[in-house]
């Protein structure tokens, strides 16, 4: 029996063990997601995006080699960055600039901004930033609209600028004759940007729910909000789906369970 005992808590304390391992694990994960709308048009049927958001300065192998290989290889149209790019914790711009300059001459770059990129105390960090943005030709996309086009059709995409509250006051209903995409960094306010009309809501700003739990998910976010509703994945309200990006960065605690995420959607109309 005594024999029996040990033999259960060594397996169940190699368990443990295991699950820390899995757990703890911060290699770069590829999250893909085929989003399906007949409004798309025919000259977008399988158009690829990359979506990038909370790097917080974080590198991901040498040069930013692994994430720039990552993206390659999946052969996007276009790459989005829904903001924390940078933060006021960090000051080394290399592994921002790195990855800039590894896209930059391959894909056109679209940005909006995160809470940490337009902090005050990041103000040092956010001027370089947009220095980089217009050495690597990079489309700030803060409050302005863009219309993508692709064999005479056309789909828009509009940035909203980061605000903490009352996004919808400065936020436009969007265009029924379009297929319309908004970046916007906070998945947590679905619920007020879902009624405004856009096909398709691309976010971050939760970092998965830091800590994810099996069958539950996200724990907490960034912002210390427990059991986030819209901690990573996709969602729909009405006529719009959000897909929440985990995020690439790290948190106020070490992320479990829940590794760096690069997303890429795939637009098919049928």
């Amino acid at each position: 029996m005594k024999r029996f005992k040990k033999i259960v808590l060594l397996l169940l304390g190699m368990i443990f063990i295991l699950i820390l391992i899995l757990g703890f694990n911060t290699s770069l994960e590829v999250t893909n997601y085929t989003y399906k709308n007949t409004k798309i048009p025919d000259s977008f049927h399988g158009y690829k995006i990359a979506f990038i958001s909370d790097l917080h300065h974080e590198n991901f192998g040498e040069n930013q080699s692994t994430l720039l290989e990552a993206i390659i290889s999946q052969s996007p149209d276009i790459v989005v960055m829904t903001g924390d790019i940078v933060d006021e914790d960090h000051t080394d711009m290399k592994p921002v600039e790195d990855l800039l300059k590894g896209l930059s001459q391959k894909y056109p770059i679209y940005y909006v901004s995160g809470n940490h990129d337009i902090c005050a105390a990041a103000a040092k960090q956010y001027q370089a930033l947009q220095s980089l943005f217009e050495t690597y030709g990079v489309i700030d996309l803060d409050d302005k609209q863009v219309s993508l086009e692709k064999n005479e059709e056309t789909i828009r995409m509009t940035g909203s600028m980061w605000r903490s509250i009352y996004v919808e006051d400065y936020l436009e209903l969007a265009d029924p004759s379009y297929f319309n995409i908004l970046l916007y960094h906070g998945s947590d306010i679905f619920d007020y940007v879902a009624p405004f009309g856009y096909d398709l809501v691309l976010s971050g700003h939760t970092h998965g729910g830091i800590i994810r739990l099996p069958f539950i998910g996200g724990l907490i976010t960034n912002t210390r909000d427990f059991m986030p509703s819209y901690a990573g994945g996709a969602y729909k309200q009405g006529i719009s789906t959000l897909i929440s990006s985990r995020g690439l960065g790290d948190a106020i605690i070490p992320r479990f369970n829940n590794r760096p995420e690069l997303v890429i959607v795939t637009l098919v109309n049928h």
